[in-house]
């Protein structure tokens, strides 16, 4: 009886400790899960990400990178990042895919603008709002938005993103006003583009300019700024139109909306030229040309903006142009079995280009002349030739040279 009751005595205690392994093992497994889902270690990132997680003090849960992968990772493609279950990651160095905060040391604060009362005015533009952040991109420069503190500057058709302290969101403010501005919208200006062979033309006009200080951005130098009267102005388009040089790039579309980037351009019929020859047996040459080519053209833009008061006016432009300005040829032997001392010349185009942007401001009630210097501008093709691109500007320059002294005039149009 004794007996009995041990062995039933032993097997309630094997089951009860039984119970007792079965209940730690279940709690621990479950906690287990948890802590792996915790650590990402059983992530749905399609079993590509599989290491630990590490979370910093600022918010970011960083992971290490992924060294099992480093080989396979592809380098040739970039996704469109719609599903970031596709998404592989560095190999190299440890990333997060979360930012649960933005970093606001310096005060920084989110201001999102509705720039539509001034997109919507340009329905068929397909991006209006670089304007505006051009506008600013020029006053703070690019560098600005790439360095501490943390910024951030982006725009969609109807909304300008800001990411920045106090005082650049009350300078933002501003220029964003100014844009919109409806009592503005209908205010206009009278831009003139004239090229000229000589820069002599100030010698009978010198008397109505007074300096201008112009802020250039890029290789633009030799840049030069006046304001004069708006009398002066007449007088001095007066004496230029009387040059029998004298070329207006522009006529008949030179009046700018406040506000609008405005741009004008004409470009040459794309220049090929000979660089190498191939001995090739399989076409009936017996050679093949190695063809080469260069887009010879210029595009000038402005963008006029009053000021808050309306009583300043501050103008941005931009001069880009690329020229050939001669070409060097030698010859090079290329023999064939039907021209064994056949020569062949070699063409070497001498590529003059340039790209720079500025900025000034007048008083309203004046004008200005912007002197951009002697910069390349590529000959638009004579009257008998077709030219699809810019026929206001066809055969108006000589071939003589490749450097014109380029002015703009500007002036508040039907004052």
């Amino acid at each position: 009886m004794n007996l009995l009751y041990s062995r039933l005595l032993f097997n309630d205690l094997k089951l009860s400790v039984l119970h007792t392994f079965t209940i730690v093992a279940f709690i621990m497994a479950i906690v287990g899960g948890l802590t792996k889902f915790a650590i990402g270690q059983e992530s749905s990132w399609n079993g590509i990400v599989n290491t630990e997680f590490v979370s910093d003090n600022k918010g970011a849960t960083w992971q290490e990178a992924d060294v099992e992968n480093k080989d396979s990772a592809s380098t040739s493609s970039v996704d469109d990042g719609s599903d970031p279950r596709t998404f592989v990651g560095p190999t190299t160095t440890r990333y997060s895919l979360e930012l649960s905060k933005l970093p606001d040391d310096d005060g920084q604060f989110w201001v999102v603008y509705d720039i539509a009362p001034y997109t919507d005015r340009f329905p068929n533009v397909s991006s209006p709002q670089d304007s505006i952040v051009d506008w600013i991109l020029f006053d703070s420069g690019e560098g600005f938005w790439r360095k501490e503190p943390f910024s951030i500057l982006n725009a969609s058709r109807d909304r300008l993103y800001v990411y920045h302290s106090s005082s650049v969101q009350r300078y933002v403010s501003n220029v964003v006003d100014r844009f919109i501005d409806p009592d503005k919208k209908n205010v206009n200006f009278s831009v003139k583009i004239v090229a000229l062979p000589s820069p002599d033309w100030r010698s009978r006009v010198s008397q109505y300019l007074s300096p201008l200080n112009t802020t250039i951005i890029g290789n633009g130098a030799d840049v030069q700024g006046w304001q004069a009267e708006r009398s002066d102005v007449a007088r001095i388009d007066a004496d230029l139109v009387k040059r029998p040089e004298y070329l207006l790039l522009n006529e008949g579309k030179n009046v700018v909306p406040n506000g609008e980037t405005y741009g004008w351009a004409a470009a040459q019929p794309r220049r090929e030229f000979n660089r190498d020859y191939r001995i090739d047996s399989s076409v009936s040459s017996g050679y093949s040309t190695d063809v080469s080519s260069v887009d010879e053209g210029f595009r000038i833009e402005t963008t006029p903006l009053l000021s808050t008061t309306g009583e300043t006016l501050e103008l941005t432009f931009r001069y880009r142009s690329t020229v050939v300005e001669k070409t060097k040829m030698f010859s090079m032997r290329v023999p064939t079995a039907t021209s064994p001392r056949q020569q062949l010349n070699v063409e070497k185009p001498s590529i003059v280009s340039c790209d720079f942007r500025g900025k000034f401001s007048i008083p309203r009630s004046k004008g200005a002349i912007i002197d951009l210097g002697l910069v390349p501008l590529a000959p638009p093709l004579k009257k008998n030739e077709p030219n699809g691109v810019l026929e206001s500007v066809s055969g108006l320059l000589s071939q003589k040279s490749v450097f014109y002294n380029v002015l703009l005039i500007v002036e508040e149009n039907g004052l």
